[in-house]
């Protein structure tokens, strides 16, 4: 017979598996100020995945700016950029939360610092700073042409190049009124939205990856190279990837992978290998 302390237990046991069927625990359920928001189905999912936080008091405030320290975290998250490299700028220091966040973004490349040996990571990040950044992390040629049909094509001169670059790859895109706002800074719901533009979607010079789950939790991987010369071998994650003669792409599929996941995808071509790491995507996501 089960005596009254057990029987007690199992009661509790069994209320709670209850509450928990009933109110499901979602990362984003506490979430008050993005419902009917423009991006709130991206943010929602940033927020599952860990990538992103909310705040304490239960918002998001997508509207409010964002920081470039800020935006370099969101960007190590979704990247998986976690290597450090040693830095001297004079406005970071060991104990700033941002500290290795900034060695992070160093490693990886796609920050510097200003000539007064900054890096200002408190300052709002502006659009043509993350057009920079989108640009360096996928490897775009620049493209100054890319930025002529701007109204305020005048106002864009050091970042023209890399603006252009990701316009043309619509990783960004400009205003309803035909500007592109360099100078703006971004908000954190247009800076999720920009980065889970690309997340998806990784380039080494020519060679594009699109790494995407179906709901099965089958991963599917394409390479696809737009060059004539083409790379000898493709692999992700050291397994070699077929050759599709149909429709030019290097294929893939595993069961082995989460979403969220890093794969590392190696190209090899005149005997050298290039990598770059890209996060499986759910299917739906664009």
């Amino acid at each position: 017979m089960v005596g009254n302390k057990h029987r007690r237990v199992l009661w509790m046991v069994m209320t709670v598996i209850l509450l928990i069927s009933v109110f499901p625990l979602e990362g984003h359920a506490q979430i008050n100020d993005i419902s009917g928001y423009w991006a709130e189905k991206v943010i929602l999912q940033w927020i599952e995945r860990g990538l992103a936080n909310g705040y304490s008091d239960g918002t998001f405030k997508p509207n409010n700016e964002i920081t470039r320290a800020e935006f370099m975290k969101l960007t190590n998250n979704a990247f998986g950029f976690s290597e450090e490299k040693t830095i001297d700028y004079v406005d970071v220091v060991e104990g700033q939360w941002f500290y290795d966040t900034v060695q992070k973004a160093s490693a990886a490349g796609y920050v510097t610092g200003y000539k007064d040996n900054t890096i200002k990571p408190n300052n709002p990040i502006t659009r043509e700073e993350v057009a920079t950044i989108i640009a360096r992390i996928m490897n775009l040629d620049l493209n100054e042409k890319g930025i002529e049909d701007f109204i305020d094509k005048d106002k864009i001169s050091w970042s023209s190049g890399y603006v252009g670059a990701v316009v043309a790859r619509e990783y960004m895109i400009g205003f309803p009124d035909g500007s592109f706002k360099p100078q703006r800074n971004i908000t954190r719901g247009e800076a999720i939205y920009a980065l889970n533009n690309i997340i998806g979607k990784v380039k080494i010079n020519d060679v594009e990856a699109i790494v995407k789950q179906d709901f099965l939790g089958i991963t599917y991987i394409h390479v696809i190279s737009n060059s004539e010369d083409k790379p000898t071998e493709v692999k992700a994650n050291g397994q070699k990837l077929a050759y599709d003669e149909n429709d030019g792409k290097w294929k893939g599929s595993t069961l082995d992978l989460e979403i969220g996941d890093i794969v590392k995808i190696s190209v090899f071509r005149n005997g050298e290998e290039e990598t770059m790491t890209i996060k499986v995507k759910d299917m739906t996501d664009s």
